[in-house]
């Protein structure tokens, strides 16, 4: 038997551990939220003006799952909803003043948490596994197209 660990099951333990360290690191950061909320404020962070829908296939979970956590985020005053001036039917979300101040720590963390994971590796070992990693992702969502 090979002693060997094959890719997937390193790519999943290595997912797990960083679900796990964000959990940690972050979630004194998050006072009673949860990383997924802490996830989700950092891509409303990065992608301004983002609808939920939008989140909901960033995130690929489903828009009710993504509704609860954008009202937690609403409700502990991080974030804010606008009409879209181009179709009032959506609403864009956006940071308030507080969320970008949490936007602006957790993002240090996760910076912290990424420099331990990369130790050891070069700027071109680096730059070469986000080559590898996106290319293993369009892999997989292009065949899924396919076969849907």
């Amino acid at each position: 038997m090979d002693k060997q660990p094959d890719l997937l099951d390193q790519l999943q333990q290595l997912t797990a551990e960083l679900r796990g360290q964000f959990s940690q690191r972050l979630g004194s950061e998050l006072s009673g939220l949860t990383a997924m909320h802490g996830r989700v404020l950092l891509l409303i962070a990065r992608v301004s003006e983002v609808t939920a829908q939008q989140l909901s296939d960033m995130l690929r979970r489903d828009k009710a799952q993504i509704t609860r956590l954008l009202n937690d985020l609403q409700q502990a005053g991080l974030m804010l909803r606008k009409a879209d001036p181009l179709d009032g039917r959506r609403q864009l979300l956006l940071l308030s003043e507080q969320g970008q101040l949490l936007a602006a720590r957790l993002t240090v963390k996760k910076r912290q948490i990424a420099s331990t994971m990369l130790i050891g590796l070069t700027d071109q070992q680096q730059n070469q596994m986000t080559q590898l990693l996106a290319q293993m992702y369009s892999n997989l969502v292009s065949t899924k197209l396919s076969v849907d």
